[in-house]
């Protein structure tokens, strides 16, 4: 099923099938996000619980007993049950009850909200432990960026900004070894706030920038100051990532609390980073927002 919410000339549409964000649209008629392409990337803006990425080998120990879990968990491919709607917004929702018997061995309530205020959208995600046992999960967002967004533009033309200058760098994916690796970080990539975009930049996989000195970030042409600007200030990381070809028209920006796989991590579940713990009915709640720029010069809180 597909849900659309509209508020004023602005329009977004959302899959039931992973409650995945599918477009979000300005009152032009301009598409901001990637249009699923099963030929160099099938997805569009997955959502990713209990786990981010990979697991080292496919595999994690929870209570001394070896559990399989696929890329990025299991809600990518979960169907979500309508719980609201309005004209500008859509509540979607799941329990463990809708994962694959024998998945995952805790209790869960999920749901998310996607809002329209303007010419922002809102991801508003809250995670409920129903349950008398700890539930333990990372959670992250992965929507993907169209860039270019306008004819006569290239990928190269768009930059990666910042809130205030990044001061520390990245940490690389080791292709080898499927993990991050933590003993070492890249310098940053650009200068001051900005990155230049080119799909070579992702010739590793993603940039993970797991200490951000900011938790704001726009992806925007500088030349016309148009693009998208995000926040997600309840996210201990970010990190970006695209295809490194041509035809993967797209830059992701991924906010997370966990990540793949590290190479100062052991296989076992509670030992991963940036993990969450819930106890019996208590609730975590996240939030992003994603705001269409077509105001040159505009500024912006620094955070």
């Amino acid at each position: 099923m597909i849900y659309e919410i509209t508020n004023n000339g602005i329009s977004a549409r959302v899959d039931s099938l992973g409650a995945q964000l599918i477009s979000f649209m300005d009152e032009q008629g301009t598409e901001y996000i990637w249009q699923r392409n099963p030929k160099v990337w099938s997805s569009c803006s997955p959502l990713l619980f209990p786990i981010i990425g990979n697991l080292r080998d496919g595999k994690t120990i929870i209570g001394g007993k070896v559990w399989e879990m696929p890329k990025h968990g299991f809600t990518r491919n979960t169907q979500f049950h309508l719980l609201n709607r309005t004209e500008s917004s859509v509540t979607l929702g799941m329990s463990d009850s809708d994962f694959p018997e024998d998945s995952f061995p805790f209790a869960f309530e999920f749901s998310i909200t996607y809002s329209l205020d303007g010419k922002t959208l809102t991801f508003f995600t809250e995670i409920r432990n129903p349950a008398d046992r700890e539930l333990p999960f990372c959670y992250g967002l992965h929507p993907a960026i169209r860039c270019p967004l306008f004819a006569g533009e290239s990928f190269e033309d768009y930059v990666i900004r910042f809130g205030r200058p990044q001061l520390r760098g990245y940490r690389a994916y080791d292709l080898e070894k499927l993990q991050f690796d933590k003993n070492s970080e890249h310098p940053f990539p650009g200068s001051g706030t900005d990155i230049s975009l080119s799909h070579s930049l992702f010739s590793e996989d993603a940039l993970w920038f797991d200490r951000p000195d900011s938790h704001e970030v726009s992806i925007i042409n500088p030349e016309s100051g148009r693009g998208i600007h995000a926040h997600f200030e309840d996210f201990a990381t970010v990190a970006f990532w695209t295809k490194p070809v041509p035809e993967a028209e797209y830059i992701c920006i991924e906010p997370w609390n966990g990540s793949s796989a590290c190479s100062d991590e052991d296989d076992e579940f509670l030992h991963k980073n940036h993990l969450r713990i819930l106890k019996k009915g208590e609730q975590a709640s996240y939030r992003l927002s994603l705001e269409i720029l077509q105001e040159y010069g505009r500024t912006y809180p620094v955070g």
